[in-house]
């Protein structure tokens, strides 16, 4: 499937000269985003989605700006885990496009944090089907504005183009009009999967090249943050540096942020979880537009409740 043309009501007409922004132009937007960044924090909430990790919402500057967002990792560090979580206490109306896990995996990872229930009781058939359809509730009721786009069967495109089915673009506007709220986060998993799944016969270089361009397109237009899970070098797997992304150096020059999540291991070199049953991870802001780069914040991963914490 060929998902480079634009919707047509999206483009603007071609300007006859550039379009020249002097400094005093500009000065209405900016005095409408002091005020609302200023309303913002006297009233003590975020601009748009957050991650719900506190310290990294602060080095991102308190939130997910508009824009695309990259997290790379090791196999097993808990990519899907982190962006399931993002979504689901982004405080927005968040989707979650899957081109790996079922949607019912995907609710079952949802239910084990929410509940904390061990993602294996919820598999292994030890609960009653009542007991087990009460969890589900249970999380289902804790995150009303998190939704999936199942694109693990057929690929989806990034937006409806010449009548055919209605693309990620459309589906936000529907989720984020449903919940008449001002911002949608987006996160694709992953990055990879997706665009082999809607360039199949395209080189990964230029088919990633692409598909990064359009991510960037739907964030502005929906003046939202994507969040896109990437996969790691092989290269570079042990690295959270900003170009450990797989593919294209587009990852880092385009992404306004990119996260790296990177196992913390003990002086034996060894990954082990401690007593609490909990793994040291950390995300390093290896590129951050929107406050200091090279931090690192610390988390601990519980794997079997599919959870994230800050140290």
């Amino acid at each position: 499937m060929n998902a480079s043309p634009e919707p047509a009501l999206t483009i603007a007409p071609e300007p006859s000269e550039p379009r020249l922004l002097p400094l005093p132009d500009l000065l209405r937007e900016w005095q409408a985003d002091a005020e609302a960044a200023r309303a913002a924090r006297l009233a003590g909430t975020p601009r748009g989605p957050v991650t719900g990790l506190a310290t990294l919402d602060e080095r991102l500057g308190g939130h997910l700006a508009p824009g695309l967002h990259v997290l790379h990792g090791e196999p097993g560090t808990g990519k899907t885990a982190f962006g399931l979580q993002v979504a689901a206490t982004c405080g927005t109306p968040a989707l979650f496009v899957t081109t790996e896990m079922s949607p019912l995996e995907l609710f079952r990872r949802v239910t084990a944090r929410v509940t904390g229930t061990y993602l294996g009781r919820l598999k292994s058939g030890e609960l009653s089907p009542e007991a087990s359809l009460e969890l589900a509730k249970r999380a289902a009721t804790a995150c009303p504005m998190l939704a999936f786009v199942d694109a693990t069967r057929e690929p989806i495109a990034p937006w409806q183009v010449d009548g055919t089915l209605p693309g990620i673009l459309e589906a936000a506007q529907v989720w984020r009009a449903r919940h008449e709220a001002a911002a949608v986060l987006i996160v694709l998993d992953s990055l990879h999967t997706w665009t082999a799944s809607l360039r199949p016969d395209v080189p990964e270089y230029d088919g990633l090249n692409a598909a990064i361009d359009e991510l960037q397109r739907l964030a502005t237009w929906l003046e939202s943050p994507v969040l896109a899970i990437s996969e790691r070098n092989r290269a570079s797997m042990a690295s959270d540096s900003q170009s450990a992304g797989a593919g294209t150096r587009k990852l880092e020059y385009r992404g306004d942020t990119v996260l790296a999540l990177q196992r913390e291991k003990s002086d034996n070199g060894e990954w082990r979880p401690d007593a609490a049953g909990e793994y040291a991870v950390s995300v390093n802001l290896a590129k951050n537009r929107n406050g200091a780069t090279g931090a690192k914040v610390a988390l601990r991963f519980h794997g079997a409740l599919q959870a994230f914490r800050e140290l």
